[in-house]
């Protein structure tokens, strides 16, 4: 595995992505919900890899939640960086995604980001894709 980490602008909010896959082979998801747009949002996860978010106090995290509330969308309350969504599951799961922007070795992934439209989307078939689609995750408090 390897791992990329990043975070947001002031370093407060820090992410973690571990998997195998080559940065080049990842299509980023440009999601085309208001909220992913106005971010110019361009997402990669990896079903085999995993996301650990972590801050040094949860308090310096805004968990956004829009759409249906399933997902923790973090921004960070200080420089206002989104970094990434994560979705818990009732069995004490997650998984999430993250913004290639926020990590330190971006420029390494290079294919265009993907439109993606999922309007039509209901609840339970939001759950099955993640499940299947997103990386399994954890956010972490590092302690000031």
């Amino acid at each position: 595995m390897t791992t990329y980490t990043g975070g947001c602008h002031c370093g407060h909010l820090r992410v973690a992505f571990e998997t195998e896959r080559a940065p080049d082979s990842f299509t980023p998801q440009a999601c085309q919900c208001g909220f992913c747009r106005k971010h110019s949002s361009a997402a990669v996860s990896d079903p085999d890899g995993k996301i650990t978010f972590s801050a040094n106090n949860r308090d310096d995290v805004s968990f956004y939640r829009h759409g249906l509330g399933l997902t923790d969308f973090m921004v960070c309350k200080t420089c206002g960086v989104y970094v990434g969504a994560l979705m818990p599951y009732d069995d004490g799961t997650a998984v999430a995604n993250v913004m290639v922007k926020t990590l330190d070795d971006r420029d390494r992934f290079t294919q265009p980001p993907e439109p993606v439209v999922r309007t039509e989307e209901d609840e339970a078939g939001k759950r099955k894709r993640r499940r299947a689609q997103w990386s399994r995750a954890t956010f972490e408090e590092r302690g000031a």
